[in-house]
């Protein structure tokens, strides 16, 4: 039988948020609202079973939770299976996505409000991962049931190096149903002293109209002291025909044990939210129980 391993990670906490006043009662509600909520919560399974000497069947199922209902949410996270042995591994389903294995693990860092500027997760996919050393290579393959075999690639490749890291990653997605295409190139780098960790990041879009959209984002975090408490400042400067919103974010955490985080986090934008209101605010203070 196959090696399996259950986890998870429960997450509630409360959130506020700007309300944009959409619905039956949007008159009266423009403005903050206040609620219970559960990011990223999920359970899953993954295992491996050994077929011969060096070669290995992996799986993995993940589920997206909503703690505030007890109810699955639409879609799944993970779930693939696949071969692993010394040429890589080869998967097939839906995985982590190059992008977000490359520059994402060096630029998403937040928990909950902060993201890497490309793809998390992408279904439909065939992927080839394998690692030399310090050096890192995916490349995933996405092919729906549309014309193309393939509609989609990208590609993600990082090379440590002391203290530090660089990655690249390159996303070309053809839309076979309005021939659009769109693809997204990000730079990203970061280094390490003592208990700091600093980095630096550059994302282009481009559609099949040539309208690009440049995001350069960057920011440092780690431990403070031995309180057991941590904190991540993150900026970001995007340039598009909206104009040139500035997230700021900022985060504490702490530690409890036992996998368990409690979070602070709030998310400050600049830019216009069509309410005339130029800066709009989110903040959540989560519980974070990991198994």
């Amino acid at each position: 039988m196959a090696e399996a391993t259950w986890y998870g990670s429960f997450r509630a906490g409360i959130k506020t948020a700007p309300y944009n006043g959409t619905g039956d009662d949007a008159k009266n509600e423009v403005g903050k609202r206040t609620a219970l909520h559960a990011p990223g919560s999920r359970w899953g399974v993954k295992g491996s079973n050994e077929i011969s000497d060096g070669l290995s069947g992996v799986y993995r199922y993940e589920e997206d939770l909503d703690l505030t209902t007890a109810t699955l949410r639409a879609g799944n996270r993970l779930s693939y299976v696949g071969l692993s042995g010394g040429f890589g591994t080869l998967t097939m389903g839906r995985v982590w996505g190059a992008e977000y294995n490359s520059t994402g693990a060096i630029l998403d860092n937040s928990y909950f409000h902060g993201h890497s500027y490309g793809s998390y997760r992408v279904g439909n996919a065939v992927s080839y991962a394998i690692s030399t050393g310090p050096v890192s290579l995916q490349l995933d393959a996405i092919m729906s049931d549309k014309p193309k075999s393939i509609d989609r690639m990208l590609f993600g490749a990082s090379a440590g190096f002391g203290a530090g890291k660089v990655a690249v990653s390159y996303d070309s997605n053809s839309d076979n149903d309005n021939q659009a295409k769109m693809t997204n190139t990000t730079f990203a780098g970061e280094v390490s002293f003592g208990s700091m960790r600093a980095y630096v990041g550059q994302a282009t879009s481009k559609n099949s109209s040539n309208v690009k959209t440049r995001t350069i984002m960057g920011g440092v975090g780690g431990s403070l002291g031995d309180t057991g408490m941590g904190f991540l400042m993150q900026a970001a400067k995007e340039r598009d025909a909206m104009g040139k919103p500035t997230p700021i974010l900022l985060s504490l955490y702490r530690s409890l044990g036992g996998g368990s985080t409690i979070v602070l986090e709030s998310l400050f934008n600049d830019k216009n939210d069509g309410n005339g209101e130029k800066r709009s605010t989110t903040a959540s203070l989560t519980l974070k129980v990991d198994f």
